[in-house]
């Protein structure tokens, strides 16, 4: 039996693919979007334990995309971003 399901959401192919090898062998099962968009089509339509979200993306950013999921779903959501600002991490929990 898998450890759940978590949905990888970055804009970078090779961040997604480092999330995907490295949790894999760990025992998930590993869906990826590339836009916070295609995220919530996927919300929508398939059952997800956790989303792993990049703040900075194009079109919708990570936090508006967290807002987003916050209004249809109450799943566990951990935001990534290579920026430190401590108006990014408040902005990150606000969201």
């Amino acid at each position: 039996m898998g450890e759940g399901r978590i949905l990888v959401v970055d804009n970078e192919p090779q961040i997604r693919r480092v999330m995907r090898t490295t949790l894999i062998p760990e025992g998930f099962e590993v869906d990826d979007a590339k836009s916070g968009e295609e995220a919530l089509d996927h919300i929508r339509s398939n059952k997800c334990d956790l989303v792993l979200l990049d703040i900075n993306m194009p079109g919708y950013s990570g936090f508006e995309t967290c807002r987003a999921i916050r209004a249809i779903s109450d799943m566990p959501i951990i935001m990534l971003t290579v920026h430190s600002a401590e108006k990014d991490k408040v902005e990150a929990l606000d969201a």
